[in-house]
């Protein structure tokens, strides 16, 4: 950011300040106000520049110069049939921020400062925006990009162009998951043999009646399979029908039998089931289920996009799995005779929500038995090889760094572990390379932006390479470096002789449409493949002295991934959908003559994916006949009667009426609009730009707050960042409700870099009127911090501050005595672990827990230094669908020359506010001079008690919560009213005490130690007591959604030393605990 952006961000920041926009305090701390968070770790700096076209802007960095070009290319290509379909036209560009990689993506700061409500795709979509990252091939990401598009402007169309908007009309119009999925996924991709398979797996294994209870990509691909069979049976153009129809009345089920004339909803959903039950029959008359030796069940296909990769050795003992769960990778190593399993490596992945598809750690298999692992650890790509695979004295036998490739998306080893050959991109485009692995030095055997894929080595050598392509030549050296016009979905079986530089390929297999073929294993006589091109991913074998393919497996659920061996009997390793979940098989024993034939399935869909430079599917001879018997039968006409279908204008009148369009004298009729838009042929792109830090309004809120000295009050926030969110501000204010009482603050954030800074400041103000002694507390604080992520989920904080208290007596009596000030300069050092991740309001899985040492030096006075060190842990546990087990220990202790307070009882934001009437040791006595209530921290939960119960420098807080979303857990459908929605019910138990000095069950503390009688009495006695030092409650409650306040009811009984109180009921303000 340059110098006068900064100077003009200080300004803004000041102005805040001054003028009062914001919500957190620093001191007097409540569980509430304790910020957790995920990070971003940036290993690298972005310079971005901006291509401009008339529908997109296109956001890059340095390497994604050309894929930037390419981009806005593929987006205005498909924005005319997208906006066709969809009958919706956004009102503004959409801004695009492309990366070169998934693991580059993660280091994006955009969804940070996302609200915990509103999720960070939604976030996304609001802001109409699009994070895409390159896949590593031009199909798959045009895919992508187009998929996100679509989504964007579903969004756009049903919710409105802006995050205000889309919270208004969230509160009026919910709609299912699976509907604006998969009317996206329809768009981008039309029918596919990846739809059917999940079909056939969902309604054999699974068979879930009701659409509403999918959720992640199982939602995607019922919503695509339902828009899918709306298009078949009632025509593409009811798509656009239904959408705008919920848009106006805010109801899918209503817009879907309206638009299509069905009597019911649920007879609607009975015909699309049939539909898939009948194509599913039908298959299972050619096609068997696989009947693996043995089979172990990975990832869910509902929450991972990752498919498992799978290897078997070449003497069939062992196979190796590798798959993403939870943010980590594992691979596992099984015994191929016994299925039985051992994890060989592990590591943890820096992704925050799944934003884009991951690569599980790439395997392959050498001489020997060593085992090759290629995995993505900390934005490198490290190559490690095992070897004593089978023995107690597993070892690494070899590292390697591999750079200048933005990522790999396949590997194979050749025999001798000298070689590597791999599909990588560099600068956006996927190519092929081998890869020394003595040296980790690149030979590239292609460089052009057809997709070079699954990469195998000849047996036998470590330089013959066959790979999957869809290039239309089989020669490099014509110049064609290919454009977005030329990229297709058809994809040949090529071999290179691994001499660099060289232009020679050999087309082995031609394919035509939209067959996507991926070799599995090559020797000099055939080559074995999976294709789809009857419908089911299956292996194939493709024979050199034939030039013919036969058909080697017929599994209905198609191979996802596979390897083989043809050692020792054979053995085929493979990886399919078998009940919801990614399964890894192995099947002992494998011939390569053994074939089956099986008949080409029918898609029975339209084409409606992107893929429109790709030749029509050519049918088979059996096909073609049943479609020329199908044919419908020619319409017989009775005297002057006109066929509509094959009408013929009169050749005077169609010259007539195209010179009057020409004139522009013809008004078109609305509807009449075709539906086959023109493709955008020349597309203007402008730039690049420079990117410049323009602040956007990201949040502005307000809400009422309770607190515990000052009472009711009224609290305003604001925060503001650059489209990138590199750089936060973020302001507020409190003001009482009689106006004597503030807090101020402002904050900036830079997190363009490794390290993150930022810069805060604090001001606030007390007054309190004790029975007629007015007193007035100031407290202001500056404080630095540098922030060090390790991960996503952990960081480690340092900030530096300075902090001054003072208190004016307003007494008129005392007019004449000064303030009385103090000034401290300290340090704050912080580790927050965070994993949590929001499934709806108030619903949390995961950890989060910080630990806090914070250390004040007196400067006015030496005997005024304290330091403090907490702890918040917080876990929450699903226990089955919704219900969430939630559970919070806080402990603190303060010490130095003067340690400061910490008050338990009762709970945060509580209407009732009532506190304790304690005549020893207050924390709360404002007889005096208080300036220490700055330091105090408000321990709370601890229902059943009053505000100020027990106090002390050290406590102790333990609270549990089971938490029942009554109406969401009994009920799986939709539910539109926020209130029922957000219903939750909640048992709740708290234990907690405080206490000064030792122990709380020793004899020296405030607990146990009572003086009797003042200072000024003669005699005075101290009276050890020996009571239950710990506190506890128990009880019920309800939260929900309330005039847009998150609202809790809490009743609840305290038991203090044995005895059991009458119960206390809580109305509070706020989330969690």
């Amino acid at each position: 950011m340059s110098i006068k952006h900064i100077y003009k961000l200080a300004l803004t920041v000041g102005f805040l300040a001054v003028s009062g926009f914001v919500t957190r305090s620093v001191a007097q701390r409540y569980p509430s106000q304790e910020t957790f968070g995920k990070n971003r770790v940036q290993y690298k700096t972005f310079n971005w520049k901006i291509f401009r076209t008339t529908n997109f802007e296109i956001y890059h960095y340095q390497g994604g110069t050309a894929l930037a070009k390419l981009t806005a290319q593929y987006a205005e290509s498909e924005f005319d049939r997208i906006t066709d379909v969809l009958g919706w036209t956004p009102y503004s560009r959409v801004k695009i921020f492309l990366y070169n990689s998934p693991a580059e993506l993660e280091q994006s700061n955009m969804g940070l400062s996302t609200l915990d409500n509103l999720n960070e795709q939604k976030l996304d979509l609001s802001q109409s925006r699009v994070e895409v990252a390159y896949t590593g091939d031009q199909v798959g990401f045009r895919k992508k990009l187009i998929k996100d598009i679509s989504l964007l402007f579903v969004y756009d169309m049903l919710y409105g162009g802006n995050m205000k908007e889309a919270l208004q009309s969230s509160l009026l119009l919910t709609l299912p998951e699976w509907f604006m999925a998969g009317t996206a996924a329809y768009i981008a991709e039309g029918w596919s043999p990846e739809l059917n398979d999940y079909m056939r797996d969902f309604f054999k294994n699974r068979n879930v009646r009701k659409p509403t209870l999918m959720t992640g990509n199982d939602a995607t691909l019922i919503g695509h399979s339902i828009w899918n069979y709306i298009a078949e049976r009632y025509g593409k153009d009811k798509i656009s029908d239904i959408l705008n129809l919920t848009r106006i009345i805010r109801t899918e089920q209503t817009s879907i039998t309206s638009t299509l004339g069905i009597q019911s909803y649920n007879r609607f959903l009975r015909d699309w089931r049939a539909y898939y039950l009948n194509q599913s029959k039908n298959a299972e008359q050619f096609y068997t289920d696989p009947n693996p030796s043995w089979k172990y069940k990975l990832n869910e296909f509902s929450t991972s996009d990752a498919n498992a990769v799978i290897k078997v050795s070449p003497d069939k003992k062992f196979t190796a799995v590798s798959e993403i769960k939870n943010g980590r990778y594992k691979v596992y190593l099984f015994n191929s005779e016994s299925g039985s399993k051992k994890i060989i490596r592990q590591g943890k992945l820096d992704i925050i929500g799944g934003r884009m598809k991951t690569q599980p750690p790439l395997l392959g298999w050498s001489r020997n038995n060593t085992l090759s692992i290629l995995a993505n650890e900390n934005d490198r790509k490290n190559f490690y090889m095992y070897e004593n695979i089978g023995t107690k004295k597993v070892k690494v036998k070899l590292r390697r760094n591999i750079r200048g490739l933005d990522q790999i998306v396949d590997m194979d080893i050749s025999n001798d572990g000298t070689m590597l050959a791999v599909s990588a991109d560099k600068g956006g485009q996927n190519d092929l390379f081998l890869i020394s692995v003595a040296r980790a030095s690149l030979l590239p055997l292609t460089s052009d932006l057809y997709d070079d894929l699954s990469p195998r080595f000849v047996q036998g050598s470590s330089r013959r390479v066959v790979f999957s392509s869809n290039r239309p030549l089989d020669s490099l050296g014509t110049g064609d470096k290919g454009n977005f016009k030329s990229i297709s979905g058809s994809f040949s079986i090529f071999e290179h002789d691994g001499t660099p530089k060289s232009n020679d390929l050999v087309k082995l297999l031609q394919t035509d449409g939209k067959t996507k073929v991926l070799p599995v294993y090559a020797n000099e006589n055939d080559v074995v493949y999976l294709s789809n091109a009857k419908g089911v991913n299956n292996l194939f074998r493709y024979s050199r002295a034939s030039n013919s393919s036969v058909q080697l497996t017929n599994y209905i659920q198609s191979i996802r991934n596979a390897d083989l061996t043809l050692q020792s009997g054979g053995g085929l390793a493979y990886t399919y959908l078998n009940d919801g979940y990614y399964t890894a098989a192995f099947k002992n024993g494998f011939d390569l003559n053994a074939t089956v034939n099986t008949p080409v399935l029918s898609n029975g869909a339209a084409n409606a994916g992107t893929d429109k430079n790709a030749p029509a599917a050519v049918k088979t001879d059996s096909a073609a006949k049943v479609a020329a018997q199908t044919e419908t039968p020619k319409m017989v006409l009775k005297e002057g009667e006109v066929d509509t279908e094959n009408y013929e204008f009169d050749e005077d009148v169609l010259k007539a009426f195209e010179s009057r369009q020409r004139r522009g004298t013809f008004q078109n009729t609305p509807g009449t609009l075709t539906r086959t838009k023109a493709t955008r042929e020349n597309i203007a792109i402008k730039g690049p730009y420079p990117y410049k830090g323009l602040f956007v309004t990201n949040d502005a809120s307000s809400d009422w707050r309770i607190d515990p000295i000052r009472g009711f009050g009224y609290a305003q926030s604001i925060s503001m960042n650059d489209l990138l969110e590199n750089h936060i501000i973020k302001a507020g204010l409190f003001i009482s409700s009689n106006f004597r009482n503030s807090d101020l603050f402002a904050e900036y954030s830079n997190n363009t870099y490794r390290i993150d800074f930022g810069v805060r400041v604090d001001r606030k103000s007390l007054y309190i009127d004790s029975e007629g002694t007015p007193q007035k507390y100031r407290f202001n604080q500056l404080m630095f911090t540098a922030s060090y992520p390790f991960s996503t989920t952990s960081r480690f904080s340092v900030s530096p501050m300075f902090t001054s208290t003072r208190m004016i007596d307003m007494d008129i009596s005392m007019l004449s005595t000064p303030d009385m000030a103090s000034s401290y300069g300290g340090v704050r050092s912080e580790y927050v672990f965070d994993n949590s991740r929001v499934n709806g309001m108030n619903m949390i899985e995961g950890t989060r827990f910080k630990i806090r040492y914070d250390s004040y030096l007196g400067l006015s006075n030496g005997n005024e230094s304290f330091n403090r060190v907490s702890i918040d842990f917080r876990h929450y546990q699903k226990i089955h669908r919704d219900l969430i087990f939630a559970i919070r220990a806080a402990a603190s202790h303060s010490g130095g020359k003067a340690p400061k307070q910490s008050i338990l009882g009762g709970m945060e934001n509580w209407l009732g506010n009532k506190k304790e009437t304690r005549t020893g040791e207050n924390p709360l006595n404002f007889q005096g001079d208080n300036r220490d209530i700055f330091f105090a921290d408000f321990a709370t939960n601890l229902r059943g008690f009053n505000l100020n119960r027990l106090s002390g420098t050290s406590y102790m807080l333990l609270n549990a919560e089971l938490r029942i979303p009554l109406v969401k857990y009994l009920y799986r459908g939709a539910i539109t009213s926020s209130f029922l929605r957000n219903f939750q019910i909640v048992g709740f138990g708290d234990i907690g005490t405080a206490w000064t000095g030792k122990g709380p069950f020793s004899e020296n503390n405030s607990l146990n130690t009572q003086i009797i009688g003042s200072e000024e009495d003669p005699f005075r006695a101290t009276v050890t007591n020996f009571k239950n030092p710990y506190l506890m409650g128990y009880g019920v409650g309800a939260r929900t959604t309330l005039f847009g306040f998150y609202a809790k009811f809490d009743y609840a009984w305290g038991v203090d030393n044995g005895y059991t109180n009458k119960p206390i009921p809580y109305v509070t303000l706020g989330y969690d605990f």
